[in-house]
Parts: C-alpha cells; sequence; structure tokens
C-alpha cells in the first residue's frame, strides 16, 4: 500500500513539475490598445477621407441615441461629413445634427431606420482637418528630438519568472521529502 501511495505522490508531483513549466507557454496573447478606440465598431471613421487616428467617438450618457464624435488629432478641424443623406436618411425626421462649441459633432438618430443603419455598420463620418505643411528638414529635426533609443544592451526579461521556477523547486523537495519519509517507514 505504501509504494502505491508513493508512486502515486511522485506521478503527481512530476506532473506539477512538468505543468510549472508550461504554464507561461500557455498565456494568452497581449493586444496593445489602439490611439482612437471605436465603440462597438458601428462606425467608420476617417480624417480627409483617410483612415487616420484621430476621430473618437462615444454614445451620450443620457440618450442611447445619441453619438458624439472629437476629433483630437494634429492640425485645425474645420468640419464634418457623413453619409447619412447616401443611406437614404433625412435630417429632422430620422436623424439631428448638432455641431457644438468645442467643435464635436453630435448626431441623434430619431427613427428606427437611422438606429438600424447605425447597427449595420453603414455610417461613416469624415472629420475635415486642415494640416499645416512642414518642409522635410523641420520634420526630421522633429522626429530625431522626440525618438527616444534605448542604448542599454540586455534584453527585456521572457519565459518563465523567478517565482515559478522557485514554486517548481519547493514543490520537488517537498515530494522527495515525503518519498524519503515513506522509504524511511517502509525499512522500519
Amino acid at each position: 500500500m505504501k509504494k502505491l501511495l508513493s508512486i502515486i505522490l511522485s506521478a503527481i508531483m512530476a506532473v506539477s513539475m512538468c505543468t510549472a513549466f508550461a504554464l507561461p507557454v500557455l498565456a494568452a496573447d497581449v493586444k496593445s490598445p489602439t490611439a482612437a478606440t471605436l465603440q462597438n465598431d458601428k462606425a467608420t471613421v476617417t480624417v480627409n477621407g483617410e483612415n487616420k487616428q484621430g476621430v473618437v467617438y462615444s454614445p451620450s450618457s443620457t440618450n442611447p441615441n445619441e453619438i458624439t464624435f472629437k476629433y483630437d488629432g494634429d492640425g485645425t478641424l474645420t468640419g464634418w461629413e457623413n453619409n447619412l443623406a447616401a443611406l437614404g436618411l433625412v435630417e429632422g425626421t430620422d436623424f439631428k445634427l448638432a455641431q457644438n462649441a468645442d467643435g464635436s459633432l453630435t448626431i441623434t438618430f430619431i427613427s428606427q431606420n437611422a438606429v438600424t443603419q447605425w447597427n449595420a455598420g453603414k455610417v461613416s463620418v469624415n472629420a475635415l482637418v486642415d494640416f499645416e505643411e512642414e518642409t522635410s528638414e523641420e520634420v526630421i529635426e522633429e522626429e530625431e528630438e522626440t525618438t527616444k533609443k534605448n542604448a542599454s544592451s540586455k534584453s527585456p526579461s521572457t519565459g518563465a519568472s523567478t517565482a515559478v521556477l522557485a514554486g517548481s523547486i519547493a514543490a520537488a523537495g517537498a515530494g522527495i521529502a515525503v518519498l524519503a519519509a515513506s522509504k524511511k517507514r517502509d525499512a522500519e
């Protein structure tokens, strides 16, 4: 009986050791957030007709059918465009547009047809932005000033952490101690 118990315990310890080293391999992938996060990916947002970052939108906390678009990128915001009329929606009947004092655009969806177009991801909003042209020398100087380089020759640590390794060693030590104690009792 004691030999069977020691075999079972050693098998459990062996599985524990293998699992301790395999767990870091099973960690989930890490995805970095983007600068402009879209709520539920419902709308297509562009800057001057191009897919650039800078336009963010969020639903109103008081009216779930009201969405506010803001531009927080470089350049000067000159206006907004949307495709609501192209989708067959009529301002005043299906939706309302409001230019806010801070330059943001608020769209309130009134009809069920407008809400359906939004939920289908067919709504597109374009920020019209005036970018000041810089000479290439100014751009190069600006990039050299803002770029931070890592002069360290040490690579970032990866793989199993020291806590996992220490836990594995402790588990192995406990297993060895149990086996030694059971063998000592068998000898007596």
